[in-house]
């Protein structure tokens, strides 16, 4: 009894061991026997580790393309379970979201997800697109549904056309998220007309990443036409509002803070087309984000539309748009000292204060000065485009008045009252010719009598060495009188 008794309970055991294999073997798409069975759906390819992927383990699913466009690396295809990347295949023919194929390959790590390494791919017919899974933006920037087809609806920041890849770039923002959708078409008749509305996007969510196989951001595909839709217009004439001082960019309203783009107006202090526009009016300044690239000169009276935002201590306008109002003439920086630059009220305006060089410091593509004003420490530098080789021929020491934007960096130990100060600022130069050098560094001159003071110097060293060579010679004296 007891033997048969063994016997049954270590059949269950067996029958136990062999359901859990069959289980844990189901969710990666393997079995008992490894590698010999083929994947069949995208959601198995998926559920791959990446050292299980990394086996190149046999795959053939059928499903519809949703976004093919090399020039852009992108190849994606879903089935009924989920959506998969395709690496690419020499010499096959493009493919159309839309067409139903048949996928012969083998599974890969990816550089993010599980992908498939194709041997093959047939179109074998036509279909619709898999519905579109609604999501947050939250969920969109977290890689959750890379390679799936989703919909998205959010307000566009920007669009610009990208003439490299052939596509509308339409940008999206909510806090600290941003992503960028790439259409063929707008359902506009102009790129900026589409700015401030609200629009439903629908395409695939490809995730970018670094080295480490680590999310760093999305882009949102467009596979069709229809993909843009309007679901509330923009404002019309946007510039037709009211202009806001600076100053009352994120103060305190009752009614809250403002909701969509803002103008404002004031005097260019410098422009980096393409970058950044800075303005500034009679109580402060502002910078401006921004793509346009239209370049204006100190001076101009401009108009900028743009979305108010946190900076590093006062408002920016991020997403911003700007238009020539009239010319005038280039501002003229303040007089200002260290104390009074941390005190934070110079934020991005024009200021100017006497300084020492104490070096010159290169990062990358940029070129620091490294300057002293009442015993502090800090930064002056030229953005990329501008050539600085002018600064690194300033010598060390020299005297020098710099003039720039300042830029403040308020820290960590923010205080309300009057006593607080920033951690630092650094100053935004226009170009080299912002730093003036006022007195070279100084040199060590030699007093009237100089040739006395050689004399004696050189008739001390002489009466020292001669010192030096008689108590040689009595030492060497004495240890000869001993010996004898």
């Amino acid at each position: 009894m007891k033997i048969m008794k063994a016997i049954k309970q270590t059949t269950i055991w067996w029958q136990l061991m062999v359901l859990a294999l069959l289980v844990a073997g189901t969710g990666s798409g393997l079995t008992a026997k490894g590698q010999d069975t083929t994947l069949t759906t995208a959601v198995q390819v998926r559920s791959l580790t990446a050292a299980e992927a990394e086996k190149g383990l046999p795959v053939k699913l059928q499903g519809v393309v949703t976004f093919y466009e090399d020039p852009l690396f992108s190849r994606f295809v879903q089935d009924a379970t989920a959506g998969i990347y395709l690496l690419e295949l020499t010499n096959q023919a493009a493919l159309s979201p839309g067409q139903l194929v048949e996928v012969i390959g083998t599974t890969g790590p990816g550089e993010y997800a599980p992908v498939v390494q194709p041997t093959s791919i047939k179109a074998v017919g036509k279909a619709k697109l898999p519905p579109a899974k609604t999501v947050t933006l939250e969920e969109l920037v977290s890689g959750q549904y890379d390679s799936q087809l989703v919909e998205f609806s959010g307000t566009v920041r920007a669009v610009h056309f990208d003439p490299d890849t052939g596509y509308y770039l339409i940008d999206f923002a909510k806090g600290n998220e941003r992503f960028t959708a790439y259409a063929k078409k707008l359902p506009a008749a102009e790129a900026q007309d589409l700015v401030e509305s609200t629009v439903k996007v629908t395409g695939v969510c490809a995730t970018m990443f670094n080295h480490q196989r680590q999310l760093f951001g999305v882009r949102l595909l467009v596979p069709e036409a229809d993909g843009v839709v309007i679901v509330k217009p923009a404002p019309t004439q946007p510039f037709d509002q009211p202009a806001h001082p600076i100053s009352s960019l994120l103060q305190f309203a009752p009614e809250g803070s403002f909701a969509g783009r803002v103008k404002v107006s004031g005097t260019v202090v410098f422009c980096d087309p393409g970058n950044a526009i800075f303005l500034q009016d009679e109580k402060a300044g502002l910078y401006c984000q921004t793509l346009q690239r239209d370049e204006v000169l100190p001076g101009d009276q401009v108009e900028v539309l743009g979305f108010p935002a946190k900076g590093e201590y006062t408002p920016i306008l991020e997403d911003a748009i700007y238009r020539k109002v009239s010319p005038g003439n280039p501002p003229q920086p303040a007089d200002v000292d260290v104390n009074e630059i941390l005190t934070g009220i110079h934020d991005c305006r024009l200021v100017q204060l006497p300084a020492q060089v104490l070096g010159t410091v290169e990062r990358g593509l940029n070129r620091f000065l490294l300057l002293q004003a009442g015993g502090f420490t800090f930064q002056a530098y030229l953005p990329n485009r501008i050539n600085g080789t002018e600064l690194g021929q300033i010598q060390q020491g020299s005297q020098v008045k710099a003039t720039g934007i300042c830029m403040i960096e308020r820290g960590n130990q923010w205080q309300a009252g009057n006593q607080w100060r920033a951690a630092s600022f650094r100053l935004l130069l226009r170009s080299p010719e912002d730093v003036t050098v006022v007195q070279g560094p100084a040199t060590m001159k030699l007093p009237d009598n100089t040739g006395l003071l050689i004399g004696m110097g050189v008739i001390a060293s002489v009466s020292l060495l001669w010192v030096v060579a008689l108590r040689r010679k009595i030492r060497h004296q004495s240890r000869m009188l001993v010996q004898k």
